[in-house]
This record gives C-alpha cells, structure tokens and sequence, in this order.
C-alpha cells in the first residue's frame, strides 16, 4: 500500500470499524475486525492494515491504544 494511492481499502476498513462500533459507541479489537473484514471478502495483510490504522488514526478518524502486547484496541473518533 502506497501513500499517494487511491486505496479503497482504507474505507473499508473505516466503515467496518464503524459498524463494529457502532459509530464510536465501543471500542473494537484487531482480532474482531481481521475477522469482519474476511467475511466481507477484504483479506489484509498485518502489515497492511497497520498502515491503514495508522493513516486513519493520523487523520485523526481512530485512535488505537495496545490492549495487551499484540493485542490493539481501536475506538472511533470521527463518524464522517
């Protein structure tokens, strides 16, 4: 995954932490949402979509906290 590209990717992930969360009403971990993103047909990488996490949390649109050493927590700041 580039920077400069046009990844759709990114909103999918978005709208899937969005309906995990039930629009930032709850925070969603890692796990749950690899799983979420699978069954909608998205398959990421780790590295992938800790890219993605972090583009969207320097956006400011989540914020990821680490639950445990490998376990991350990701609460929705922003619902647009």
């Amino acid at each position: 995954m580039s920077v400069w590209s046009d990844d759709t990717n990114i909103n999918k992930v978005l709208k899937a932490i969005k309906e995990l969360t039930i629009d930032g009403r709850q925070t969603v971990d890692e796990p749950t949402l690899i799983s979420k993103l699978a069954k909608d047909g998205t398959r990421l990488s780790p590295l992938d979509l800790s890219k993605i996490l972090l583009t969207l949390e320097l956006l400011g649109y989540i914020n990821v906290q680490l639950s445990t050493k490998e376990e991350k927590l990701i609460k929705l700041l922003k619902t647009t």
